[in-house]
């Protein structure tokens, strides 16, 4: 099975705790339970050579530790904007940006009511959204292959 290596230090369940309080809603109970197991971390190129991972994924942001965490990207980027209006506007705090492809794309979970816990990929070169995952259970699976 495929694994994440060099995770960021093992978050406690107050951390999470606070990380979550951030929001004015509440995030997927399958992304903190992820989180609290494995604190971001990279795809092994080995693993990738064998084809082990089910979505081109190259990593997950930390939460609290680490040079590039979940809150530093949430600062940085204050809303998603894609250039078709389709899927509307992502707005300050609306979304969990926890990963990113091998082309240094974003990765997201939505917050906002309309698609809670939809996981999406932001392109932001093109302005373009896709649409991942149902969830962040359905994207473990995918990512993992475990269907």
């Amino acid at each position: 099975m495929a694994e994440l290596i060099s995770p960021q230090k093992k978050l406690t369940p107050q951390e999470m705790s606070d990380f979550e309080s951030i929001f004015s809603v509440s995030i997927p109970d399958s992304f903190k339970d992820h989180y609290l197991k494995i604190n971001g971390g990279f795809v092994s190129e080995s693993d990738v050579e064998a084809e082990l991972w089910g979505l081109p994924v190259n990593g997950f942001n930390p939460i609290k530790h680490g040079k590039l965490t979940i809150e530093r990207l949430i600062e940085d980027i204050h809303e998603i904007k894609p250039n078709n209006g389709k899927n509307g506007v992502w707005g300050y705090k609306q979304f969990v940006p926890f990963s990113y492809d091998l082309g240094g794309n974003i990765i997201f979970i939505s917050l906002k009511y309309d698609d809670w816990g939809e996981v999406h990929l932001y392109a932001p070169d093109g302005g373009n959204i896709i649409n991942i995952d149902s969830s962040f259970t359905s994207f473990l699976r995918r990512l993992y292959k475990m269907d």
